[in-house]
């Protein structure tokens, strides 16, 4: 797909971006069918850049495989050995009060979210929320703020999500000869501090809780029809930003890519529509400057959370619980909103 489009092709994908951003908070019907919404959004976006083919129509039905087993293989897991994976849980919740259980459960999701799958790390996040006798406002802040963490989280080894290894891969061949454990040496302590962050966040909102939570091995089974639901329902959400990222690619690649980090960082605003993978590959290059990689990379880390459609932890989790758009971004905006400024005064101020 070419990067160069009209004007009229920059104006039309504008709108379709202004539409991707208010429809999911205004309207009922898109909020309860949102995975048919941006399905329907990718359409429009791919077909304005032109970038239909044959090839590509192969891609958009292959890249949510992947994601879809995962959660279908997990959710099997959970389903009938639940029981077993619990007993470690209850040892964290049984001792620990729960503002205590909660920040310590959602850092650890943070740190081994970059060793392990961000669908996994959400769907364990889900399945603990499901057998824990939260109030539903508790429930939805400790999921956005989790979901912070793991993207956060994820970006540090080039192993969770595709952000980490588009990065490794352009960082390698160029100035900064990267290796494995680049990302994790040159921005650990940096995300360490934002994951630290939301697990105190996640403590403070759960410190009204019951003085012990109880937690409780679900017995009844969720049947084959619900799962394989829920993990149509997540391929659905995948192609869809698949097809959004790939028709929105010329506009970013046109409006943000010779931005400098500083102005970059807010930019990458528009990771909570279209795929951080996707915009790290506009974005890094194999010569950029450290203190723009830094911009760049904890903007593109950080900001996704705003909008369920942003990140992938918060599709598969915000699926599993069933958490509504409005519902997510009265929490995350504010909470995004707060840890970027954070983040770009103490980026200016070392960088």
């Amino acid at each position: 797909m070419t990067m160069g489009i009209s004007l009229l092709a920059k104006i039309l994908l504008g709108l379709v971006v202004l539409n991707l951003l208010v429809w999911p908070l205004v309207s009922k019907w898109v909020e309860n069918h949102l995975e048919v919404f941006l399905l329907l959004i990718g359409v429009a976006a791919v077909t304005i850049s032109g970038g239909w083919s044959k090839e590509f129509v192969y891609q958009a039905l292959n890249a949510p495989v992947n994601v879809a087993f995962i959660v279908l293989v997990v959710s099997i897991i959970f389903n009938y050995y639940s029981r077993y994976i619990f007993r470690v849980l209850f040892i964290l919740f049984r001792y620990l009060a729960p503002q205590y259980s909660f920040a310590v459960l959602v850092l650890l999701l943070g740190l081994t979210s970059s060793i392990f799958s961000v669908t996994v790390a959400a769907l364990v996040l889900a399945e603990v929320l499901q057998v824990v006798n939260l109030e539903r406002d508790q429930t939805v802040k400790v999921t956005v703020y989790a979901c912070y963490a793991i993207g956060m989280g994820a970006v540090l080894l080039p192993l969770a999500e595709p952000l980490g290894l588009v990065i490794y891969n352009e960082l390698a061949a160029g100035v900064h000869q990267a290796d494995f454990f680049f990302m994790l040496r040159h921005f650990f302590w940096w995300i360490f501090p934002g994951l630290v962050l939301m697990a105190l966040a996640t403590g403070y909102t759960v410190r009204n809780a019951t003085a012990r939570v109880q937690l409780h091995i679900r017995e009844d089974k969720e049947s084959t029809r619900s799962m394989l639901r829920r993990t149509w329902h997540i391929y659905l959400f995948v192609a869809a930003l698949h097809l959004i990222s790939t028709g929105l690619r010329p506009f970013a690649a046109s409006t943000i890519a010779y931005l400098n980090g500083k102005i970059l960082f807010w930019a990458n605003a528009v990771s909570v529509i279209i795929d951080n993978a996707t915009l790290a590959a506009i974005e890094v290059t194999p010569d950029v400057s450290l203190p723009n990689l830094m911009y760049m990379v904890i903007g593109l880390a950080a900001f996704g959370s705003m909008l369920i459609q942003g990140n992938l932890p918060n599709i598969v989790a915000a699926e599993k619980l069933g958490i509504k758009s409005r519902e997510w971004a009265r929490v995350a905006v504010p909470a995004g909103l707060t840890l970027m400024c954070g983040y770009f005064i103490a980026l200016w101020i070392v960088m």
